[in-house]
C-alpha cells in the first residue's frame, strides 16, 4: 500500500471507514444462513474470520491516526504558547532593562533582584530555544501551527490559508483511487546524523547526545558502552571525550534493567577497598552496610556467604585473620617481576615504559617505585630505562626510522623523550589516524585497518579507548 503514503490523516479517515462499511456489508451478504450439510466444508466461514482479521487491522490504523492527531493537536498548543510566552519575556525583559537604565541614570545601586530575575529569565530563554530540541521536534514531523515558532521549526512548510506558489504545484503528486483523486503532499525530510561509534546514520529522535563534546550515539551503541562498563571499571562512568554521559540523559534510550544495573555498579565502583564474596560461585559485590565485625555477609538469596573484609577470604569464627599462603606466594613473585600493588583496589600492575605514574583500572593514582598515593612521596618522575624503552617504540613507527643514519635516529629519540616528559599527564585532546595493522596500548585489541594515534603522547588507542576510556 505504498500507494497510501503522504496522504493526510482526514482522507485516510475516510478510506479507512469506506473500507469498514464495505466489509460489514460483505459479511452481512455472505453470512451463514442455516445448517449445512453434514461433511459439506463451509468456506463462507473462512471468508468472515478474514473480514474481521481486516477490520480488526483497519480499527488499528484509524487508532493509531487519532493517536496521531491528538500528539500533533497537543505539539501545536505546545508550540501557540511558546510563541505567547517568548513575546511576554521579551516585553518583560525590555522593563528590566529600562529599570536598569533608569537606576543608572540616577546614580542609584540596582537591587540584587533585579539582577537575579533578569539571570533566571536569560537562563528561560536559553533553555526554551534549545536548537537540539527544536531540530528533534522538526525530524518528528509534527503539524506547524501558523506563528513564527513554527516558521522556524518547519521553514519549508507552507500554511494552508496562503497561496501556493508554482513549485509547490508542480511538486505534487497525484493518485487515482477509482474515480476519486488524491492529492498527496511532500513529506517532510527527516534529519539524520552519524553516530560517533558505528559510524552509521540515524534519525535524531534515535540518537543520544553528550552535552559537553556534542557527538552523538545511536541506542545500539549507547546500551552496548553502558553495559561494557558494567564489567570494565575502566570504562566506567560511560564517557565521551573525557566527560561523563549523565545517566539522566541517557535514560530515555535504556533499558529500566541497564540503568538499575548502572545505580548498582555507582555504588560498587565508588566504594574503597571493595569486598566480594569469597564464594567462587558467587562473587557478588558486598555493600559496606553488610560489613560487621570485619565480616561481610553476601546479600544474594542464594548465597549467605560470610566473608572476612580483611584478607578477603572466608570469614573467620572467633580468630583472628591467618596469613594466606596464595598471597604470601604472589607478593613474592609480585617483587621478584618488580610489579606494584594499588593500594585502593589491591591489584597488581606493570610498567614497561613511560613514568611512574600510575592510573590504576580502579582510577587511584599512585608512584610506581614506592605504591604511595601520586605527589606524596620524593621517588623519581621517571625511569631512564623505561622512557628511553618507550622512546625507541615510538620513533621505529616511522619506516625510515631503521633505515636513516644512527646519528639522526638518536636525535629523534632523544626529542620523543623530550615530548614524552612534557606530555607525560597528556589529555589526549588531538588525535590522527595511522593506517595498518595496530595493537591498542589501553585495551591490546589489534585493529586490522587503521588506528588513533595522540598528536602529544603519542599513545595508540581504538575508538572506544579514544572516546570512552581516556
Amino acid at each position: 500500500m505504498d500507494y497510501l503514503d503522504g496522504l493526510d490523516a482526514q482522507t485516510l479517515n475516510l478510506i479507512i471507514q469506506t473500507q469498514l462499511e464495505d466489509l460489514q456489508e460483505i459479511a452481512r451478504t455472505h453470512a451463514p444462513k442455516g445448517k449445512g450439510r453434514v461433511g459439506q466444508q463451509d468456506t463462507r466461514a473462512d471468508l468472515i474470520a478474514a473480514i474481521d482479521a481486516y477490520s480488526a487491522d483497519l480499527t488499528a490504523t484509524a487508532q493509531i491516526l487519532a493517536d496521531e492527531a491528538m500528539c500533533k493537536s497537543i505539539a501545536t498548543a505546545v508550540d501557540a504558547d511558546a510563541d505567547l510566552i517568548s513575546a511576554a519575556l521579551s516585553q518583560e525583559d525590555q522593563l528590566i532593562q529600562d529599570r536598569e537604565l533608569a537606576f543608572r541614570l540616577s546614580g542609584q545601586p540596582r537591587p540584587a533582584a533585579t539582577r537575579a530575575q533578569n539571570i533566571s529569565q536569560k537562563s528561560f530563554m536559553s533553555t526554551t530555544t534549545d536548537e537540539h530540541v527544536l531540530g528533534k521536534l522538526r525530524a518528528l514531523n509534527l503539524s506547524p501551527s501558523p506563528g513564527p515558532a513554527a516558521a522556524r521549526l518547519y521553514p519549508e512548510q507552507t500554511h494552508a490559508d496562503r497561496p501556493e506558489s508554482s513549485s509547490w504545484a508542480q511538486s505534487r503528486r497525484q493518485i487515482v483511487l477509482g474515480t476519486t483523486t488524491v492529492v498527496r503532499k511532500p513529506a517532510v525530510p527527516v534529519v539524520s546524523r552519524t553516530c560517533v561509534a558505528c559510524t552509521e546514520i540515524h534519525p535524531v529522535t534515535r540518537l543520544a547526545k553528550s552535552p559537553s563534546c556534542g557527538h552523538e550515539y545511536c541506542q545500539d551503541c549507547l546500551r552496548s558502552l553502558f553495559t561494557s562498563s558494567f564489567t570494565d571499571e575502566t570504562l566506567f562512568p560511560p564517557k565521551c571525550c573525557g566527560k561523563v554521559l549523565p545517566i539522566d540523559t541517557c535514560k530515555a534510550f535504556l533499558t529500566q534493567t541497564i540503568v538499575g544495573q548502572y545505580q548498582a555498579k555507582k555504588v560498587e565502583f565508588e566504594t574503597p577497598n571493595r569486598t566480594y564474596c569469597q564464594r567462587k560461585s558467587c562473587s557478588a559485590f558486598i555493600p559496606p552496610q553488610f560489613i560487621l565485625g570485619g565480616i561481610a555477609y553476601c546479600p544474594q538469596l542464594g548465597c549467605r556467604g560470610q566473608t572476612c573484609s580483611v584478607c578477603k577470604g572466608a570469614a573467620h569464627s572467633g580468630t583472628d585473620c591467618p596469613k594466606d599462603p596464595a598471597t604470601q606466594d604472589m607478593l613474592k613473585l609480585a617483587a621478584a617481576e618488580n610489579w606494584q600493588r594499588c593500594y585502593s583496589c589491591s591489584r597488581f600492575v606493570e610498567l614497561d615504559t613511560g613514568c611512574n605514574h600510575i592510573t590504576c583500572r580502579c582510577g587511584a593514582q599512585f608512584c610506581y617505585v614506592c605504591g604511595e598515593v601520586w605527589k606524596r612521596c620524593g621517588c623519581d618522575q621517571w625511569d631512564e630505562r623505561n622512557l628511553l624503552n618507550r622512546a625507541n617504540v615510538v620513533v621505529d613507527r616511522d619506516p625510515r626510522a631503521r633505515e636513516m643514519p644512527q646519528i639522526l635516529r638518536q636525535d629523534m629519540v632523544h626529542r620523543e623523550m623530550a615530548n614524552l616528559m612534557e606530555n607525560h599527564e597528556c589529555q589526549h585532546r588531538s588525535w590522527r589516524s595511522r593506517g595498518g595493522s595496530h595493537q591498542c596500548e589501553e585495551c591490546y585489541h589489534t585493529l586490522p585497518n587503521f588506528i588513533y594515534e595522540c598528536r602529544q603522547c603519542q599513545i595508540l588507542a581504538c575508538r572506544r579507548c579514544r572516546f570512552n576510556r581516556l
